[in-house]
């Protein structure tokens, strides 16, 4: 699958890759804590992210994060 395609799957050592090398604890608080961050899909055991919704809440938290312009 191309890293362009919204429904190429990441394993969680490819998201805590993307960004920038957080730990575990990061992804597990972001799964609590942030009702807004993607959920896994579960394989055999292993977590892996859609690359689609991922970018999602990337955008999201960035709209978040601009000033209002008056």
């Amino acid at each position: 699958m191309s890293t362009d395609d919204p429904n190429a799957l990441i394993p969680s050592s490819q998201l805590r890759a993307r960004y920038g090398g957080v730990s575990r604890m990061w992804v597990q608080r972001r799964l609590k804590d942030d009702p807004a961050f993607p959920r896994p899909l579960y394989i055999a055991n292993r977590r892996f992210w859609r690359l689609g919704e991922l970018t999602a809440w990337e955008r999201a938290v960035a709209a978040r994060a601009q000033p209002i312009a008056a």
